[in-house]
């Protein structure tokens, strides 16, 4: 018995070695050119471009596999001549025992050295659109029945995952004139099994035009149905800013769809534009120090959507949903804002050189802009908006944009216990740019406005205005200096500070000049009316009519807005027609009020004294010393 047991053991080992040893030398015994030249040409066939293979050879340890050293995929008519695709070593391992039953049971599949080529020309043709649709000629299909009656075919029973190292891809797009790439890129794999959740992990280096290469990771679960492709939970993470979420690719009669939801936790964008590459300091260095985001999104060939969204930035919080529709192109936004104080992000004066000289753009036109040119539709609504001082609560605005120019009507706020209603026209696209401002004020506190211009706080009341203006420029400074048009104004009653005309109408030593007209006091008024013209950033008022409880009050003067200075006189009738002359002169903040003698002593137009009052004047001037 024990010499039975002997014999069959040795048998058997012998069997094992002589069969490892047939194994072993398998790749040697075969020859894999005319098999390496089948596949080339079926791989032509099938794609409708050059296939090339330059080695083809069988592994045996420590998997028996396939390795494929060096093959190209060749490029589309009119694309080149270098290939779309290019790899340095596949390699494809699968179990020896099925193989026995005609079974493929890949272990794993291997690609090194990756190459793609990726074009799209002028016209928006791809180098892979041909690719993807080609079919096979009908001399190979008709081969390929041939061969399935003549053998029983080999059965793939059982996938492999799939591992990518030092992949290549390249995107140039002759349309943009842009190239963007994807270096260092790997990419693992696992067993995809419908229905199934697959690991899948990725890294590469993104490269665009005008920016530093940018590192990001992908992680996420994927699971694969004949419904679309799921990726969940979805992990990525792009410089400091890290994203996680769900990804869905549905397919359906119509086409390919995608949906999810993004959740960016709180990060510093700082680093992110650095790392961008984005030279960027605002004019406030205490903002851009906090971010989150969290929005879904669904993706069709005919639009793009982001709703809901809700984006923070620093103190302000963005609620609502933006469209992109692709054909024709058009952005659809509709947006709640909390707080904005757009200006500490604008850029931060750049310093002048004497060396470097101004860019000098062409009359007539801007330098292209993508967000003038993008053409929109808005609807936004801001709870609180502080802009040059100015602040305004429940904006509501709708914004349309197209070609450069830009309509926001209606635009309605709440502006200091009043109500602006009114319209906003701009041409960005033209040199320089132009805009125009039509707009109905009401029952607005006139001082809180005065002051946040930094202009003459000195007029305090309800006021109510028309105004139509125009002018250039984007910046305060080019506004004030080009602003033109016409404005009227009323105010039911209020007070002008700093002077007492009924003081001066009733005191004749104020006449006088005897001592000041209490400058610390106001002056009370009722029914004011005022109507200006405005001529590159000078008001001329015209006519201005007020009462007090003594007198009635007319004026006229300029105020020039670039400088911030006022030159006025006020003409202060009593009831029994003497008129009293003040002039207002002087920059905000610094007005000053007074009795114009000169005109009083010498106008005899007004008060109707003649000669008489002209040698009183003269007399007084010298008693008093007023030149």
């Amino acid at each position: 018995m024990k010499k039975r047991t002997r014999i069959l053991a040795i048998t058997a080992s012998v069997i094992v070695v002589l069969f490892a040893a047939g194994v072993a030398l398998l790749p040697a015994l075969m020859t894999l050119d005319g098999v390496k030249g089948q596949i080339a040409e079926t791989l032509s066939q099938a794609t409708g471009r050059s296939v090339r293979i330059h080695r083809l050879s069988l592994s045996v340890f420590p998997w028996f596999g396939i390795r494929l050293d060096g093959a190209t995929l060749g490029n589309a008519r009119g694309f080149g001549s270098v290939p779309l695709a290019r790899v340095d070593d596949v390699r494809i391992e699968v179990r020896i025992i099925p193989l026995l039953n005609r079974h493929i049971v890949l272990r794993r599949v291997i690609l090194t050295g990756l190459r793609l080529n990726l074009q799209e020309n002028a016209a928006g043709l791809t180098n892979w659109a041909t690719l993807i649709r080609a079919k096979p000629t009908p001399r190979a299909a008709a081969a390929a029945k041939a061969e399935a009656h003549e053998a029983p075919a080999f059965v793939l029973a059982s996938a492999a995952g799939l591992t990518v190292r030092r992949a290549f891809i390249r995107y140039d797009n002759a349309r943009t004139h842009s190239r963007d790439t994807l270096s260092d890129l790997a990419l693992r794999l696992g067993v995809v099994v419908p229905g199934r959740p697959v690991a899948i992990s990725l890294h590469a280096l993104l490269k665009t035009a005008g920016h530093p290469p940018l590192p990001f990771r992908l992680a996420a679960q994927a699971t694969y149905k004949a419904s679309g492709l799921t990726l969940a939970p979805l992990r990525l993470q792009v410089a400091n800013l890290v994203a996680h979420g769900r990804f869905h690719v549905l397919h359906a009669t119509a086409g390919i769809s995608a949906s999810g939801r993004l959740i960016v936790p709180p990060f510093a964008p700082r680093p992110m534009l650095a790392a961008l590459g984005l030279h960027y300091t605002p004019r406030d260095p205490h903002v851009l120090q906090q971010s989150s985001a969290d929005l879904s999104f669904h993706w069709d060939p005919s639009a793009l959507t982001l709703a809901p969204l809700r984006l923070t930035l620093d103190k302000t919080t963005i609620t609502g949903g933006i469209t992109r529709i692709a054909r024709p192109l058009l952005y659809r936004a509709r947006l709640a804002i909390d707080h904005l104080r757009p200006m500490p992000y604008l850029p931060a004066p750049a310093s002048t050189s004497p060396a470097a000289s101004p860019v000098r753009t062409p009359a007539g036109r801007a330098p292209p802009s993508t967000i003038t040119s993008t053409p929109l539709v808005a609807t936004i609504f801001c709870g609180r908006l502080h802009v040059h001082g100015l602040v305004a609560t429940n904006l509501h605005a709708h914004i349309r944009s197209s070609a450069g120019h830009v309509v926001v009507k209606p635009l309605t706020m709440a502006l200091y216990q009043g109500r602006f209603a009114g319209t906003i026209k701009a041409a960005l696209a033209s040199h320089p740019r132009a805009w125009r401002v039509n707009a109905l004020i009401q029952n607005v506190q006139a001082s809180a406005v005065l002051r946040a211009l930094h202009l003459f706080p000195e007029f305090s009341g309800a006021v109510d205005a028309d105004l139509h203006l125009h002018g250039s420029g984007t910046k305060l400074p080019a506004i004030e200096r080009s602003a033109s048009g016409r404005l009227t104004a009323s105010m039911p009653k209020g007070t002008l500070r700093g002077v007492d005309l009924d003081f001066i109408a009733k005191d004749p030593k104020a006449v006088a000049g005897a001592h000041k007209a209490r400058a610390n006091q106001g002056t009370a008024f009722s029914n004011l009316h005022a109507s200006a013209t405005v001529s590159h950033g000078v008001v001329h008022m015209g006519a201005l009519a007020l009462h007090t409880t003594r007198a009635v009050i007319h004026g006229h003067g300029r105020v020039t807005l670039a400088t911030k200075s006022i030159n006025y006189l006020l003409d202060v009738a009593l009831p029994s027609g003497f008129v009293i002359p003040v002039r207002v002169h002087g920059p905000a903040g610094h007005i000053r009020f007074n009795v114009s003698l000169n005109r009083l002593f010498s106008d005899s137009t007004h008060n109707g004294l003649g000669k008489t009052l002209n040698t009183l004047g003269g007399v007084l001037k010298h008693a008093l010393g007023i030149p």
